[in-house]
C-alpha cells in the first residue's frame, strides 16, 4: 500500500516539475514574440527613400516633362502672336513690326552651315563627301576681300541697271569663286534680264554673288566653295571673238557696285 502511494506521490511531482517547466518557457517566449510584434508595428506600411537633394545635387527632369514644357511654351507663344496680331492697340504696332521684320528676315543659311562643318564636320548623310569640292575656309567669313572672278574689261558698267556688270573677256574664259560660300541656285536667271545660266552663291559673310550668261556650269546646288574655284566657263561672241559674262554682287536686298571691291583692270 505504501508503495502504490509512493509511486502516485512521485509522479505528482514529476508533473507539477512538468508544469512549472512549461510555465517558465512560456514566459521566456512570450516577451520575444511581444518585441518583435511591436518592432513590426513600428515600421511603417511603406518604404521611403533617402532623401538625396542635398546642397548642389543635380534634380533630375524627365524628358517626357522638358518635351511637354517646350510644347506649352510654343503653344503659348504662337497664342501670344495670333493676339497680338488681332490687336488694334496702337502700342501694340512696335511689336507686330518687330515679329514681320523676324519672320521675313532671309537666314543666313551658308553661315549656318559653315559653323556647323566646322564645329561638327560634313553631315555624311546629307552632303556626300565630294574629294573634287572645295572644302570652306574657317577664317573667309571674316575675310573681306573679292577675288577676280575673270580677267576682262567692263562692257556695261553697274549704273546701267544698278544690278551687275557685264565683262569680256577672251574665248572659253573660266569664272571663278569671288569668295568662299555655299551654291545657293544654279538654273535660269532670276535677275530679270537676259543672263541664261546663272550661278548664285551665298557668301559666309551674309552677301551675295550672281554668276550669269555662263556657257557652262560646273558647280552642283549646295556646294561649298573657296575663292578662286571653278563657276563655269563665259558665254562665245563668235562675232567678236570674245568671251562676255555677267557679274553681280548683293548685301541683303542691296546691290554693291563689283568695281568699287574689285579691280577688274
Amino acid at each position: 500500500m505504501s508503495k502504490d502511494i509512493n509511486k502516485v506521490r512521485r509522479k505528482l511531482e514529476n508533473r507539477r516539475r512538468q508544469i512549472n517547466s512549461n510555465v517558465k518557457h512560456r514566459e521566456r517566449t512570450v516577451p520575444m514574440l511581444l518585441n518583435r510584434h511591436e518592432d513590426a508595428r513600428e515600421e511603417p506600411d511603406f518604404y521611403v527613400p533617402p532623401s538625396t537633394n542635398d546642397e548642389g545635387a543635380k534634380v533630375h527632369v524627365p524628358k517626357g516633362d522638358f518635351f511637354l514644357f517646350r510644347l506649352m511654351a510654343s503653344v503659348c507663344i504662337f497664342l501670344m502672336t495670333a493676339i497680338l496680331f488681332q490687336s488694334t492697340v496702337p502700342q501694340a504696332e512696335g511689336a507686330k513690326r518687330f515679329v514681320q521684320q523676324t519672320y521675313e528676315q532671309e537666314i543666313q543659311f551658308a553661315a549656318v552651315a559653315n559653323w556647323y562643318e566646322n564645329q561638327f564636320g560634313r553631315p555624311l548623310a546629307l552632303v556626300p563627301v565630294n574629294q573634287d569640292m572645295a572644302q570652306s575656309d574657317p577664317n573667309e567669313q571674316v575675310e573681306m576681300v573679292y577675288a577676280v572672278p575673270a580677267s576682262g574689261t567692263i562692257s556695261q558698267d553697274f549704273e546701267h541697271d544698278g544690278r551687275g556688270i557685264l565683262i569680256e573677256t577672251g574665248m572659253n574664259a573660266e569664272i571663278e569663286a569671288v569668295k568662299g560660300g555655299q551654291v545657293s541656285k544654279v538654273g535660269a536667271d532670276d535677275e530679270g534680264g537676259n543672263l541664261g545660266k546663272t550661278v548664285t552663291v551665298k557668301h559666309y559673310d551674309g552677301t551675295e554673288a550672281v554668276y550669269g550668261m555662263l556657257d557652262k556650269v560646273e558647280v552642283n546646288l549646295y556646294d561649298h566653295i573657296q575663292p578662286g574655284y571653278k563657276i563655269g566657263l563665259v558665254s562665245t561672241n563668235e562675232e567678236a571673238q570674245k568671251g562676255v559674262f555677267y557679274f553681280a554682287l548683293k548685301d541683303g536686298d542691296q546691290y554693291i557696285n563689283p568695281s568699287e571691291v574689285i579691280s577688274f583692270d
